[in-house]
């Protein structure tokens, strides 16, 4: 038994009993695998919703890498020594790995047949080990073996025992406590290929400006999502959505003309306008690898801002609910131009690296207009860097056509209105009596940088540029500037809490060219300031105040500072 006080006391094993200790840390996860590599989890916080499809770790890529898949940390218990093809008769603990695997079967190997023998443990991995070669040697006892256990192996397993008492009963009580919630979830589930996602957000603000009457409103977005996978490899993704969410008449004018009320402050709560109380489809797509690099998504209908694929997560944390108050800072602005039907292909370039490319289109374009399929569509390119999870950096092109009056920053909804976010004039350039007597077809050249940096865990900060290069088709050409920068405290005052500043520019019409007379315009840098403060009252309830400073409305100096007041409610389940 001396082998097996060497072999469990070295940095360098791996025993039977750590499929144990993996199980519990993937189903304390919540984990869904889609891919070799990735996964749909919960964190110990459970804001569930389209939260973790937003996350860069939801991003289904595909991994080349099998030695360190959640498949491979599944082990399985081997016979023979010789059975581990990175085991080799050489080694200094051969004997011992040799003693323990053929004599006391309590070794356990990956199945891919390799042991990791360089491989650090922790001590609870070290106890999970011991554990599990207490009970193998019990249940040589209790069947009365004859030599298999000697006095001296004895004596040692009781004094590794003694040693490492509490890491045992730690372990003892988290197994006791993972089979009670693995048998309430598996009484309880929704579906055995299926994940019910959802949350509610109550948004309640207040308007302040120079004309002395501030306004007030409530919002509400409802969000429920089916996440299903068939295989494990899969994703069928169904989302739906219900909002009402009210804009306030604010800011309409722009050098004396009116223009339509500015978006800028919008809460996150209207990023996906007003359905009025009824629901809509937000996305269905289906996603699934070919081979292991390429992972292709069909998508029937999505509204682009909320695709697991296509949006990455700009911040850590910054999760829909649970991130920024307003819609503006929550994600690029970029992401409402256009969405969909289509297809999506993501490639993995290296570990780090994911090209995806893009084609969306609405259902029932005119088939008499112009554009690359003869109608409204978007055509991107992005590409993903993110070599650890403290460094993240996108930079995305996209073109896009879209018929009269169709452009602006709404998601390629009908009622477009004023847009989502963004200066009115952002938003109804191409509209007529805006700058022209009448509308004009609109085609793109959209490119953005973003990304974010952890400057320590819990100090963080990230932003975006847009620039986005309009032709006025038969008019002239315009341009539309939007950038932030953002920095994120989480764990700011309490664990789970977390506290948010902005500055930055919604999107904003900065310059148009064109040999036509047109109606002129005011372009005075409007800046949006804003700051937040979630605090989490529970794991499915979180309360987050915010105050944000528009200077400047619809981008004209002249009209009087915004001020909105606001608190978000949001429940997660």
């Amino acid at each position: 038994m001396l082998a097996l006080i060497k072999l469990l006391a070295s940095p360098m094993v791996i025993v039977g009993a750590i499929a144990t200790s993996t199980l519990i840390s993937s189903i304390a996860s919540a984990q869904v695998v889609l891919t070799d590599n990735s996964s749909i989890s919960e964190s110990t916080t459970p804001t569930s919703s389209i939260d973790h499809l937003l996350d860069n770790s939801s991003t289904v890529t595909p991994n080349p890498d099998q030695n360190n898949s959640s498949a491979d940390e599944s082990m399985a218990q081997i016979n023979s020594v010789a059975q581990f093809s990175d085991v080799q008769p050489t080694d200094w603990a051969f004997q011992a790995l040799q003693s323990l695997v053929e004599r006391y079967g309590c070794i356990a190997g990956y199945p891919n047949g390799t042991f990791r023998g360089n491989r650090a443990i922790t001590r609870y991995e070290l106890a999970a080990g011991l554990n599990a070669c207490l009970n193998r040697i019990n249940e040589l006892i209790s069947t009365a073996t004859k030599n298999i256990v000697s006095q001296p192996d004895l004596v040692s397993l009781q004094r590794l025992e003694k040693d490492f008492s509490a890491e045992l009963a730690t372990l003892r009580g988290r197994v006791d406590t993972l089979e009670a919630k693995t048998t309430e979830i598996r009484e309880n589930q929704f579906s055995t290929t299926t994940k019910l996602l959802g949350n509610l957000r109550v948004q309640t603000n207040t308007y302040f400006s120079g004309d002395g009457n501030p306004q007030a409103n409530m919002q509400y977005s409802l969000f429920l999502g089916l996440l299903t996978s068939f295989t494990g490899k899969d994703l069928l993704l169904t989302a739906l959505g219900s909002t009402s969410s009210e804009f306030p008449n604010l800011a309409s004018t722009n050098n004396g003309r009116e223009v339509g009320s500015t978006r800028e402050g919008s809460s996150d709560a209207t990023g996906s306008g007003d359905s009025g109380g009824s629901f809509r489809i937000l996305g269905l797509e289906y996603q699934f690898p070919i081979g292991e690099n390429l992972v292709i998504d069909v998508v029937a209908a999505n509204r682009y801002r909320f695709s697991p694929v296509l949006l990455s997560r700009f911040a850590p944390y910054y999760s829909i609910g649970r991130g920024p108050a307003s819609a503006f800072a929550e994600a690029p602005p970029i992401y409402l131009v256009g969405a969909g039907t289509g297809i999506s292909a993501s490639y993995k370039i290296v570990d780090s690296t994911v090209l995806t490319l893009t084609y969306l289109s609405p259902l029932g374009n005119d088939s008499n207009a112009g554009g690359l399929f003869n109608g409204d569509y978007i055509a991107s390119g992005q590409i993903n860097y993110n070599p650890n999870p403290g460094l993240f950096l996108q930079f995305l092109y996209q073109h896009g056509y879209f018929n009269p009056g169709n452009f602006g920053f709404n998601s390629g909804q009908s009622f477009r209105g004023n847009g989502f976010v963004g200066t009115a004039l952002a938003n109804r350039f191409d509209d007529a009596g805006v700058l022209f007597a009448d509308d004009s077809a609109v085609s793109t050249n959209a490119y953005q940088v973003g990304g974010y940096f952890a400057i320590t865990p819990k100090v963080l900060i990230g932003g975006w540029a847009n620039l986005i290069q309009a032709r006025l088709l038969g008019k002239g050409d315009a341009d539309i500037w939007t950038y932030s920068v953002q920095a994120a405290f989480p764990d700011l005052f309490k664990q789970g809490n977390q506290g948010g500043l902005i500055v930055g520019m919604e999107p904003t019409l900065t310059d148009v060219r064109t040999k036509l007379p047109y109606s002129q315009f005011k372009k005075d840098t409007s800046l949006h300031i804003e700051a937040y403060y979630r605090h989490q009252l529970t794991d499915n309830i979180s309360i987050t105040p915010s105050v944000t400073w528009i200077t400047a409305p619809n981008q004209d100096a002249d009209n009087e500072d915004i001020v909105i007041g606001g608190v978000r409610t949001t429940f997660s389940f």
